[in-house]
């Protein structure tokens, strides 16, 4: 079966989409592969399926489907995963459903078992939101795993749907 390829520069719309922080932090080239690419001129939406790859200098993302949605200036708008989502972002890794980047707050939420792990420490909701801009993170309800040095699990944290 023929991968298709797309590739963009490091001032590329995706890159700056997947990792806008305002800095410049897009050297480098984003690959995205999948076994189709479908673009949609009129509607400026670009739709990778099955066996979605995305690999960047800082960010690494696989998902069944990814829509790439842009504005009328050819920027990227918004970003949408679905289906099998995992994501690698600096120390961070996450799996959902579904994950949804939206350039103008730039932020990612996961939906649908989402879990966000860093190290051996996990947060898992129903939504998780995480703010590529300011490194936050909010889960709604949340669910806190600490795993501390020493090999102790003392901490398990839950939340209710209230966030108490």
């Amino acid at each position: 079966m023929l991968k298709r390829v797309l590739k963009w520069s490091a001032g590329a719309a995706l890159a700056a989409a997947l990792l806008a922080r305002g800095e410049g932090e897009t050297a480098g080239v984003t690959t995205i592969t999948s076994d189709q690419l479908t673009f949609d001129y009129q509607r400026s939406i670009a739709v990778f399926e099955r066996n979605v790859e995305v690999t960047d200098p800082q960010i690494k993302l696989k998902a069944d489907k990814v829509n790439v949605v842009f504005d009328s200036t050819n920027s990227v708008k918004s970003i949408m995963a679905q289906g099998n989502v995992r994501l690698w972002y600096q120390d961070k890794t996450a799996r959902c459903n579904h994950a949804m980047y939206l350039k103008k707050t730039g932020e990612i939420v996961l939906t649908g078992n989402a879990v966000l792990t860093r190290a051996k420490d996990s947060v898992q909701g129903d939504e998780i939101t995480f703010s590529l801009n300011d490194d936050r993170m909010t889960c709604k309800p949340g669910r806190l795993i600490i795993h501390p040095e020493g090999g102790r699990d003392l901490s398990r944290i839950d939340f209710d749907r209230k966030g108490r």
